[in-house]
């Protein structure tokens, strides 16, 4: 009798073990950056110095599983940086992160 009461009693820490590690998870690793560029004209846009837009007009553009850290944001105008240019360096945590850049 002991011993199923043993046995029962490590079978439901071993649930409750594994529930809990099941719904908590692993912490994000990755980050979603929505790039907001205001202005009157077409942008070309990067992160880190890699081009991700090109000819972007005024508005809202998302980028998707960006490793979590510090990172630059550049919009340049197409015609060149002396007719529009703005940059932010920023923190991207994980979940929903927002970047305005106003060329």
């Amino acid at each position: 009798m002991k011993k199923n009461v043993l046995i029962k009693g490590i079978l439901v820490l071993v649930v409750i073990a594994f529930l809990s590690l099941a719904f908590t998870g692993c912490a994000p690793t990755t980050g979603t950056v929505y790039i907001i560029v205001t202005g009157g004209w077409v942008y070309d846009i990067y992160m880190d110095y890699n081009q991700k837009f090109w000819s972007a007009a005024p508005g809202t553009y998302t980028l998707f599983n960006v490793p979590i850290g510090t990172h630059f944001f550049e919009a340049i105008d197409t015609w060149g940086w002396t007719w529009g240019y703005d940059s932010a360096t920023q923190y991207i945590a994980g979940g929903v992160n927002y970047v305005y850049l106003n060329p």
